[in-house]
C-alpha cells in the first residue's frame, strides 16, 4: 500500500507534514509464529491530546493495514486500545508484507477540529466519514517466511528453461522473479536434459550452469546500493540472505565480503568442481 500526502482532504497527523502541530504519532509491532500463526503485538501511541480524546470517547481507533503482493492478502486490525494482539495463518502472507498504522475515524464526524491544528486552518472544521485517516505512521515491510519451504536449498532457487528465441545466448539468467531462471539456448537445453540423466553427473551441471550464475547473483547482491534493481522482494534473495548470514556475512554490509564471490558461491553450494573433476575421471574409467 503506497502512502500519497494528496489522498487526504483534511488535516492528518504524519511524520511527513505539520498539518498536526508538536504531535506524533508511532506504532510499534512484535511478531511471534507457531506452527500454523502469525501472532502480532501492538503498542500505539499518540501525543495528540484532542485524537486520543476522539479514541477515549471511540470516535477514533488504531488500525494496522497488513498487505501481502505475493498472497494477495489484504487486512486491517483495529482496536481502541493502545496495546492489542491479533493472529492471522501463517499461510495467508508469504514473502514481503507491508504494514501502514493508522488512527481512523470510527464513526462520521461532522466538524472535525483540534487545538493542535496548524494555525493556517484555525477556525476552520471538516467532515470526516467513518474510516477516514486521521493519524499515519511511517510504513514498515515485514518478511513472512514459510517454515518448511523447499527453497531453503541453495540449487532449489534456480530454474533451467529452454530459451527459445531465435537469437538466443548459449546461457542466459533472468533474476527478476522468485527464483533465478537460467536460460540455455535450444540445443543446450536438450544437453541439460541427457546429462541430468546421468547421476553421477549431477555436480557438473552445478559447475557449468549453477555456479557461474550463483557468482553473478552474489555480484548484484553485493553492488545492489549501485545498481537500479531492488531484489528485496525476490524469494531467492531472501535464501541467499540467510545462508549468507549464516557465513557471518551481511549483505547490507559490503565489509563482510571479505572472499570472492567465487570463493562464496563454492562456501554456499560446497566444490562441484573437484566432485565434477572426479566424476569425469571415473567416466573415463569407466569408458
Amino acid at each position: 500500500m503506497q502512502i500519497n500526502y494528496r489522498q487526504y482532504p483534511h488535516p492528518v497527523l504524519s511524520y511527513f507534514a505539520d498539518d498536526v502541530i508538536d504531535s506524533d504519532f508511532q506504532a510499534s509491532l512484535k511478531s511471534t509464529k507457531t506452527q500454523n500463526t502469525y501472532i502480532f503485538e501492538t503498542y500505539c501511541v499518540t501525543s495528540c491530546d484532542g485524537i486520543n480524546q476522539l479514541i477515549a470517547e471511540k470516535k477514533a481507533r488504531f488500525a494496522l493495514h497488513f498487505e501481502c503482493s505475493t498472497t494477495r492478502f489484504r487486512k486491517v486490525f483495529a482496536s481502541f486500545e493502545s496495546n492489542f494482539t491479533f493472529q492471522l495463518p501463517a499461510d495467508s502472507i508469504e514473502g514481503k508484507v507491508q504494514i501502514c498504522s493508522f488512527i481512523l475515524a470510527a464513526e462520521n464526524i461532522d466538524n472535525y477540529s483540534l487545538p493542535e491544528f496548524h494555525p493556517d486552518y484555525e477556525g476552520h472544521s471538516f467532515i470526516i466519514k467513518k474510516g477516514d485517516v486521521l493519524a499515519i505512521d511511517a510504513e514498515r515491510t515485514f518478511f513472512a517466511e514459510k517454515e518448511i519451504d523447499p527453497l531453503k536449498r541453495i540449487p532449489s532457487i534456480f530454474s533451467v528453461q529452454p530459451n527459445r528465441n531465435e537469437n538466443a545466448l548459449p546461457f542466459d539468467m533472468d533474476s527478476s522473479g522468485h527464483k533465478i531462471v537460467i536460460k540455455l539456448s535450444e540445443d543446450n537445453f536438450e544437453h541439460y536434459k541427457t546429462i541430468s540423466l546421468n547421476q553421477n553427473l549431477q555436480p557438473l551441471l552445478s559447475s557449468l550452469i549453477i555456479m557461474p550464475a550463483l557468482v553473478s547473483i552474489l555480484e548484484i547482491i553485493k553492488n545492489a546500493e549501485d545498481q537500479d534493481f531492488d531484489p528485496e522482494e525476490c524469494r531467492w534473495y531472501q535464501v541467499i540472505k540467510v545462508r549468507l548470514k549464516e557465513l557471518g556475512i551481511d549483505v547490507e554490509n559490503k565489509n563482510t565480503f571479505s572472499d570472492s564471490t567465487l570463493a562464496i558461491a563454492q562456501k554456499l553450494i560446497g566444490d562441484p568442481l573437484t566432485v565434477s573433476l572426479l566424476a569425469l575421471v571415473n567416466f573415463e574409467d569407466e569408458d
